[in-house]
């Protein structure tokens, strides 16, 4: 039995408390939110406990740590839940700078819990075909990717001392952290090769209320060989758009936000979703339901890191891949600050 705490139960966070609400083997002990408004719904859900102090997750009947809260809470939190032998699965992105998320790296390597990442991309089936179909190399030597995450949510904001989101220190930047985050991990996960130089634009122009950019379009470099992929992110708080792109020597594919796929290939493939019979024809389709509360959903993250824990094996994201993807994050500003592209930095020795 795990015996979990959801900390931040509010807003799009509820989604996970019904997993573990839901998953055999679990137990959702305790949930924890600042507001307590957010809390009767949680018991009614099936929160054994409910509480406004972070400390309580570290009570000894906990063993998983869930943190949802906002960005500049992360450090604080995750360090002291993996002192405290906890394992913790960190909502994206890891923190809201590169020195924070080496501390709580570096807590992690002193603890005996495990520290994995959320990312909701990830719960979607048609992610993992798309994985095992670049695996088998359908799509030939890869050239080039696009991958934009947007919403128009800026333009409504609205100045507020609670609006956490409006603060650049408190996220760490802008649209660029707190969306361009997805792409940036699921393109590297996809290709199995990690981003390794940055040259970006980056501004607010449209969405005063929100701390830091609503808008920056990166140009990167996978890898560091002379065939290395180059890619471009777009990020913003004033459009809509949510596509990622793939483009090889033997095809391409498109997948937007709600999982509706565009491919085209020289070679039939078939996989466990994608029925691909008509070689140089394009097919159109869409993924199977993904909602982020189903706990039946094999891919579901909540339970993926939990079966990872209970086979004792690595989570399906972990703490490092975290790290390096808000590295990329932090390139992209710095390059946009300084007109220059930028390495990617290394994690510090260990």
């Amino acid at each position: 039995m795990l015996r979990v705490a959801v900390i931040g139960v509010g807003g799009v966070a509820a989604n996970y408390c019904r997993v573990y609400a839901n998953l055999p083997g679990v137990q959702w002990t305790l949930a924890v939110d600042v507001n307590p408004d957010s809390l009767p719904a949680a018991r009614a859900a099936g929160a054994q406990r409910v509480s406004t102090r972070f400390e309580d997750a570290l009570a000894d009947d906990i063993d998983v740590v869930d943190i949802s809260t906002p960005n500049f809470l992360h450090e604080e939190q995750a360090c002291a839940a993996l002192a405290a032998g906890k394992h913790v699965l960190l909502q994206k992105p890891i923190a809201n700078s590169l020195a924070a998320a080496d501390r709580i790296l570096a807590a992690a390597a002193k603890s005996k819990a495990i520290l994995g990442m959320y990312m909701g991309g990830l719960n979607n089936p048609m992610a993992w075909e798309i994985r095992q179909l670049l695996d088998a190399g359908m799509l030939g030597p890869i050239q080039s990717i696009r991958a934009r995450d947007a919403h128009r949510g800026g333009l409504a904001a609205k100045p507020s001392a609670t609006n956490w989101r409006g603060d650049r220190d408190k996220t760490g930047g802008g649209s660029f952290i707190q969306l361009s985050i997805h792409g940036i991990n699921i393109l590297q996960w996809w290709l199995r090769s990690r981003i390794t130089q940055v040259t970006a634009f980056s501004a607010n122009q449209y969405c005063p209320h929100i701390g830091g950019d609503d808008v920056t379009v990166a140009a990167v470099r996978f890898g560091d060989s002379a065939k290395s992929v180059l890619g471009v992110f777009d990020s913003g708080y004033a459009s809509d758009g949510n596509p990622r792109e793939i483009y090889g020597c033997k095809g391409y594919l498109k997948i937007g936000y709600y999982g509706d796929l565009e491919i085209l290939l020289d070679e039939p493939y078939v996989g466990e979703i994608l029925r691909y019979t008509q070689p140089g024809q394009v097919l159109r389709l869409q993924s199977p339901p993904h909602a982020a509360g189903d706990a039946a959903n094999p891919f579901n993250q909540n339970r993926m890191f939990l079966e990872a824990l209970a086979a004792g094996k690595p989570p399906p994201m972990s703490g490092a891949d975290g790290r390096h993807d808000l590295a990329v994050v932090m390139a992209a500003y710095q390059s946009a600050c300084e007109n220059r592209p930028v390495n990617v930095p290394a994690p510090p020795p260990a």
